[in-house]
């Protein structure tokens, strides 16, 4: 159904165009003055808007309606060289150059650029001389002219081709074949927009006086032109007079229009007042020179127009983007001073639209130690270095804020003409990162505590091993020595102080680290742990309760704990502690007396109970080996004994 619609339209269109094209061959319209010299050929204007503005392939329907205006119209053979030669020839000649300016050139068919404009009259010009070429070739075949005029009717046919395709076909270009293409295919009328980017036609009072003044211009140069006896055919300069004030006015739109006029009105004339054969080629050169000025001025103006509206437009849209962007964004000229703020940076620093002129972004910034403020940045951006930094900056209301500042420098000509800052707020997102920072660290701390818990489990296990498996006091002694060592790496020295069998003395069987400020032995009151029953804690001589079995050269912090097993206390583990302000510095939770005086707790209670128990079988040992009474060794160590020394002598 759709395509049964557009062949209906197609051929309405080339039923259309033989029409006009024949209504615009007679001899009255053209202003035929001799065989192959014309005024004018609109008909070429209608082609060649036609191969452009719709297709080139119309050029078959072109060549046709050509031998049939000259078989109809002009009364030329069927089979004669104008009616087929020169028909195929014009009509390749117009269908190349229009599928050159579709094609490769891709020509703006609205004409709105100059160089479009330029393009279409060089690509067109050529063709208009090969068909001449062709068509006076063909007439002279015909022998309607001779050699000798081939020359005069050459230059004639070219201007009235010419003055076609330069003041015709460019109104029906722009204002008439864009209404035909969207009938025939609105998809064609995408691929060559004719209406995007124009300036539209305000219908003021203003400019419906300045249309009528132009009106009048027209009339009134060609009055002054042809309609007095003394300067009929003078004055030519004067037709470029409403041309150029309609083409500076209103563009190519416009211009095309009053060509037309202008050129409509000169046949006209010439209709009214026949010119001589030398006025006839100065008039159509006049024609095809004002048509050409028209058409490149006005192209220019319109270019300039559609630039004055795309700069407008991009002004209008960056200004929305700058206006509208949740970052704070100021421009500065080259002395530093605000030239545009947006409201998003008068909202992040709270100053007024007024205030923006007393405004020194240098002075807003809070010097650091480790960062750079605005004031330093500043000469580095305007040195045109691009930088990206992280700026803490005082607001209005003395607030601080965390900033990420984003400068760049507005470089025109390879000079430097102001700064462009973008400022973003990221005190949030700091705060943020200092505390999933702390909150990183607090899980490191605890990750250690707990490492270190386990590797003090693991000791206490390996220790309370070793001492099921000691035989002795003093292999026992030996172990807590080594064991405490790897347990508590941050005392410095230690002593095992046990009772002795009176349980009047205390005095140590084993030490370790360097050497110790507590005496070798002492009585149980000189220790305030066993006068208290629980771990005390000795500061240096002086500063609060200490034992008194420490020195007076002590300057450690001390640490004793009773060994306490079955409600006998076997002893006292003592420790000392050189650098105690360094641990607890890097103690995590409790502080550092609670966390080593637990573990010192823990070792003791581990400790005193193998203590208790190997003690407890030597005693037995020796009941078993001496008689109560004598003290004398008994007939089992006799056995014992023998049994031992046989083996060693054996």
């Amino acid at each position: 159904m759709h395509s049964r619609r557009l062949i209906i339209r197609h051929a309405l269109v080339s039923l259309s165009f033989v029409l006009l094209y024949l209504l615009l061959n007679p001899p009255e319209v053209i202003f035929l003055s001799r065989i192959g010299f014309v005024a004018w050929y609109p008909a070429i204007g209608l082609v060649m808007a036609l191969l452009l503005g719709v297709s080139p392939w119309y050029a078959l329907l072109a060549c046709f309606s050509d031998a049939l205006a000259g078989r109809v119209i002009y009364s030329q053979p069927a089979t004669s060289f104008s009616n087929t030669v020169a028909a195929v020839g014009i009509a390749v000649c117009y269908g190349a150059a229009a599928y050159v300016l579709r094609g490769t050139l891709q020509i703006d068919l609205g004409l709105r650029r100059r160089r479009d404009v330029v393009r279409y009259v060089l690509v067109s010009a050529t063709a208009a001389a090969g068909a001449t070429i062709v068509g006076v070739a063909c007439l002279v075949a015909d022998h309607s002219i001779t050699w000798g005029e081939y020359k005069s009717s050459a230059l004639g046919w070219f201007l009235g081709d010419a003055i076609g395709l330069v003041g015709i076909a460019p109104f029906l270009l722009v204002h008439v074949f864009p209404h035909v293409r969207n009938w025939l295919s609105p998809a064609a009328s995408r691929l060559h927009p004719t209406k995007a980017h124009s300036p539209g036609t305000t219908f003021t009072f203003g400019a419906l006086v300045e249309t009528c003044g132009q009106i009048f211009t027209i009339l009134a140069v060609l009055w002054v032109m042809f309609g007095t006896k003394d300067g009929r055919y003078d004055h030519f300069y004067l037709c470029f007079i409403p041309i150029i004030w309609i083409a500076m006015r209103q563009g190519v739109r416009q211009v095309v229009t009053g060509l037309l006029a202008l050129n409509f009105g000169i046949v006209v004339a010439m209709h009214l007042f026949p010119p001589t054969a030398a006025l006839f080629a100065k008039v159509a050169l006049l024609m095809l020179v004002l048509s050409a000025v028209g058409l490149i001025v006005g192209s220019e103006v319109s270019e300039r127009q559609r630039l004055t509206i795309d700069l407008n437009e991009q002004t209008i849209y960056l200004d929305s983007l700058i206006q509208n962007s949740p970052l704070g964004i100021v421009v500065l000229d080259p002395r530093g001073s605000v030239e545009l703020a947006n409201s998003a940076f008068r909202k992040l620093f709270q100053y007024d639209r007024h205030e923006f002129t007393s405004i020194d972004i240098g002075n807003i910034g809070i010097p650091d130690d480790e960062a750079v403020d605005s004031a330093q940045l500043l000469p580095q951006i305007f040195a045109g270095h691009a930088l990206h930094r992280t700026v803490r900056q005082r607001r209005k209301d003395g607030q601080i804020l965390d900033l990420a500042l984003h400068g760049v420098p507005l470089v025109l000509n390879g000079e430097v003409r102001g700064a462009y800052l973008i400022y973003e707020d990221i005190s949030e997102q700091i705060r943020a990162n200092e505390a999933q920072r702390r909150h990183a660290e607090s899980l490191d701390q605890l990750v250690k505590e707990l490492e270190l818990r386990t590797k003090q489990i693991t000791s206490l296990n390996e220790m309370g091993s070793l001492l099921e498996c000691s035989g002795t006091v003093n292999e026992a002694s030996a172990v807590v020595a080594n064991s405490m060592q790897k347990l508590l790496p941050g005392a410095s020295s230690g002593a095992l102080y046990l009772f002795k069998s009176s349980r009047n003395l205390i005095e140590a069987v084993v030490r370790w680290g360097k050497t110790g400020s507590s005496e070798p032995s002492f009585i149980p009151d000189a220790c305030w742990s066993l006068r208290r029953g629980q771990p005390h804690w000795s500061e240096h001589p002086g500063s609060g309760v200490t034992c008194q079995h420490l020195t007076q050269s002590s300057t450690t912090e001390c640490l004793c704990v009773p060994m306490v097993a079955q409600g006998n206390t076997v002893g006292v583990l003592h420790l000392e502690f050189e650098s105690a302000v360094g641990l607890r510095r890097d103690s995590g939770t409790g502080g550092f007396r609670d966390s080593h005086q637990r573990l010192a707790i823990s070792a003791a209670s581990q400790v005193a109970l193998s203590l208790a128990s190997l003690q407890l079988r030597e005693t037995l040992r020796e009941q078993s080996f001496r008689v109560p009474l004598f003290l004398l060794f008994n007939w089992r160590f006799f056995y014992e004994s023998l049994e031992r020394d046989l083996h060693i002598a054996r």
